[in-house]
């Protein structure tokens, strides 16, 4: 058979998509189409998924980073401080500030 013939050849292809399974007569150029563009789909999909992970993770550092000045970790450093401040009082006016006899 010459490559020609075989070009024009009708087969079967089995296509899984979305839950569904589609069978189809094709040609061999056919066939080989539709896998390029299902990688070039695939390809896009997954630079895009690698794109969002970058982007959460950036804004997961941000929210996580000691040096973020919103209101929120301000007022958990104040209570840290006012936490060690008053530890530090009771240690100096008590004999034994933890211990209860």
């Amino acid at each position: 058979m010459s490559a020609a013939e075989d070009e024009g050849q009708q087969q079967k292809l089995t296509i899984f998509y979305d839950g569904k399974v589609c069978v189809s007569d094709v040609t061999h150029l056919q066939a080989r189409w539709i896998m390029k563009e299902a990688s070039k789909e695939m390809a896009e999909e997954e630079k895009n998924m690698m794109k969002l992970n970058r982007s959460l993770s950036q804004s997961q550092r941000q929210m996580c980073s000691p040096n973020n000045n919103n209101a929120s970790s301000l007022s958990m450093k104040r209570s840290l401080q006012r936490f060690l401040q008053k530890r530090k009082d009771r240690i100096l006016h008590s004999p034994h500030p933890y211990h209860h006899p």
